[in-house]
C-alpha cells in the first residue's frame, strides 16, 4: 500500500525528471539547412516537375532554399520549375557536369544546347565547368550553341 508521504516523493521525483528531459530536448540543436552537394536517390526519386523518376545523371539538376530542396530529372525541368514556382530568398542551383561525375555551381556553368544528346524530357542541354570540357565532349557536333544559366532562363521554351 502506498502512503500518501511516498505518493508525494514519488510525484516530486517525477516532475523533476520530466522537467530535465524536457531542458534536455530544447538543448538539443535545431535542425540546421542542408550543405554541400544535393543528393539524388537516383531510380527511386521524382522531379518536383514531371513527376519522372530521376535516373540519368548527367542532367540531373536541384536547387536549394533554406531547409527545401528541390531535385529534376532535366535541366530543363529545373528552370521550367523556376518560372512558375520560383523559390523564396536566397536559393542556390545546382546542376550535374555531363562530363564528369561532379555538382555544378548552375549559375556558372556553361549549357549547350544540343540536339540529338537525348536528356529526360528532350530539352538536350548538357551542364559543363569549362567551355574547353564543353567542345572535347561535344567536338565532332556542329549544331550546337553556348549559353550561360541567365540565358538559359530567359530563353528556354517550356515543354510538357
Amino acid at each position: 500500500m502506498t502512503t500518501r508521504r511516498r505518493f508525494l516523493a514519488l510525484l516530486g521525483t517525477g516532475t523533476v525528471v520530466a522537467g530535465a528531459a524536457a531542458a534536455g530536448y530544447l538543448a538539443l540543436p535545431g535542425e540546421e539547412a542542408p550543405t554541400g552537394d544535393p543528393r539524388i536517390r537516383y531510380g527511386n526519386e521524382p522531379c518536383a516537375r514531371c513527376g519522372m523518376i530521376i535516373s540519368d545523371e548527367r542532367f540531373a539538376a536541384a536547387w536549394r532554399a533554406g531547409r527545401d530542396e528541390a531535385h529534376f530529372d532535366d535541366i530543363g525541368c529545373m528552370v521550367a520549375m523556376f518560372r512558375t514556382h520560383h523559390p523564396a530568398g536566397e536559393v542556390a542551383y545546382f546542376v550535374r557536369d555531363y562530363s564528369r561525375d561532379a555538382w555544378l555551381d548552375a549559375t556558372a556553368a556553361l549549357f549547350v544546347r544540343a540536339p540529338g544528346v537525348k536528356s529526360p524530357m528532350s530539352y538536350d542541354i548538357p551542364a559543363f565547368a569549362t567551355r574547353e570540357a564543353a567542345d572535347q565532349a561535344l567536338k565532332n557536333r556542329a549544331d550546337t550553341s553556348q549559353e550561360t544559366w541567365a540565358a538559359l532562363l530567359e530563353g528556354l521554351k517550356e515543354r510538357g
